[in-house]
């Protein structure tokens, strides 16, 4: 059995919300222009540099392969358990550089789709049960 969802107040209508907001913010966010993948690639690169010179030097060495692809993969998501993780603009630019990375080399892992949330190491052809 589904339990209803309850229901909350409305606190402030979106009429409300919207004109709280400054016109000039609202113009100058939409004036605003993105940044390119050159510039947050090298500003994330930059920041590695500064405060994870091994990062940075052993993501050079990689950059391109395959080992490098699990290496960004292994910085971002924690697969030894319990650690502290990176501040939140290193995260960034981690992601960032994994981006770039996947957009330009595509991914160096061999994919079977049918084994697709198996962990790795697992038999990918056992049967599963039948419910």
């Amino acid at each position: 059995m589904i339990a209803e969802e309850p229901e909350f107040p409305q606190i402030m209508s979106d009429a409300e919300i919207d004109a709280s907001i400054p016109v000039d913010e609202v113009a100058d966010q939409k004036k605003q222009r993105q940044p390119t993948d050159r510039e947050l690639t090298e500003e994330a690169v930059a920041l590695l540099k500064t405060l994870f010179p091994r990062i940075h030097q052993r993501l050079v060495a990689l950059w391109g392969t395959g080992p490098g692809e699990d290496y960004l993969d292994s910085l971002i998501m924690d697969d030894r358990g319990n650690r502290q993780g990176f501040p939140p603009d290193v995260l960034r630019a981690l992601l960032v550089l994994q981006r770039v990375h996947f957009q330009t080399f595509g991914t160096f892992k061999k994919i079977d789709p049918w084994d697709v949330g198996l962990k790795p190491g697992a038999a990918s052809r056992e049967p599963r049960p039948r419910r």
